[in-house]
């Protein structure tokens, strides 16, 4: 996974408190562009929808972290 970017969209109209939705892009390593969007449920505390790669979750809850958007996660 190279070039892993991630950015909020925050007009989804779901309240920013209960759900945060993250777009995400990256390159594979064979060169081919990956994009989409994580749905991070808050109260639950786990991304929903789709099951995802763990090295693309565990970056984008480090992103959370990092933005304030949730308590910092221990190693």
């Amino acid at each position: 996974m190279r070039n892993l970017s991630f950015g909020f969209f925050d007009d989804c109209g779901l309240p920013r408190d209960a759900r945060i939705l993250i777009f995400y892009s990256f390159e594979t390593d064979e060169r081919l562009a990956r994009s989409g969007i994580l749905h991070y449920h808050v109260g639950e505390g786990r991304f929903v929808g789709p099951r995802h790669d763990r090295e693309l979750t565990s970056a984008a809850l480090q992103f959370l972290s990092q933005a304030g958007r949730i308590p910092a996660q221990s190693a």
